[in-house]
């Protein structure tokens, strides 16, 4: 199916979000779930983007249309970077699964990085539930933070870190969050793998709960190619799962993180 582009807007130099008119996503009611999306802007063939990219379902703005947030790191995201209204792309979704949300209860959001896209209409679903939200947001710099004031709205309570500490707590986002890991019954976490491990770690000595969104490569989107395929624990025993299908959120004290980031 196709979804029209709306609006494309530059965040930063190397950030920036789409929004995509595609009724049959933006219908979707749960957050967590992704879609893929063909790098080939009206059907224009490139053989360097022959796959389909994956994306986070960022934030529904209308019964309409979804955003979603890119980082350019290649081909497929410079020709996203660089759509215009009105150019169609060939997307398909919802897929995966997605995070079952605690209600009337205090939990925390941890993202890094382009780990932000999926907490957006997350802490927007959470809050409509009555949970208090606190989102930990990290990034290296204050130029991987994107938008500090629109996040401010969303949440309950915003937590910024830089490695740098150009904005907000000096440090990754464990530093504040073990000061207040007790605080929470739940934690929902997505962006880079060593930092999903260690936050993971405290909350597994803490006994708070944790979900996790992995964002591995994924060649069809649909667990036929085997291409994200991840070790879990169930039942105590080593099992292999489709981070597309079974994925992308699981119990981040089930993963395999040394297999994950070796």
């Amino acid at each position: 199916m196709k979804a029209t582009v709306v609006k494309n807007t530059r965040l930063s130099e190397k950030f920036g979000y789409l929004e995509l008119k595609c009724p049959d996503i933006a219908k979707e009611k749960n957050a967590g779930r992704f879609f893929m999306i063909s790098p080939h802007s009206d059907n224009i063939y490139l053989t360097d983007t022959l796959l389909k990219r994956p994306f986070a379902i960022c934030d529904i703005t209308s019964s309409e249309t979804f955003t979603c947030l890119y980082m350019i790191t290649g081909r497929g995201t410079k020709v996203l970077s660089e759509a215009l209204p009105g150019n169609d792309f060939l997307v398909t979704g919802p897929i995966g699964n997605f995070f079952r949300f605690e209600k009337d209860a205090p939990v925390a959001l941890i993202a890094g990085g382009i780990g932000l896209a999926p907490m957006i209409n997350s802490a927007r679903k959470l809050r409509e539930m009555g949970s208090k939200v606190t989102l930990y947001y990290g990034g290296r710099s204050n130029t991987d933070i994107l938008m500090y004031d629109f996040l401010k709205t969303i949440c309950d309570e915003l937590i910024i870190t830089t490695d740098d500490g150009s904005l907000g707590i000096q440090g990754n986002v464990l530093v504040p969050l073990t000061e207040n890991i007790n605080q929470y019954k739940k934690i929902y976490a997505c962006g880079p793998n060593r930092m999903l491990q260690a936050v993971t770690d405290l909350c597994s000595k803490n006994n708070v709960a944790i979900d996790v969104s992995l964002d591995e490569q994924m060649g069809c989107g649909v667990g036929a190619c085997l291409g994200c395929m991840i070790t879990v624990n169930e039942n105590g025993q080593q099992v292999r799962r489709r981070c597309c299908v079974e994925g992308p959120i699981f119990d981040g004290t089930k993963v395999d993180w040394n297999e994950l980031i070796r």
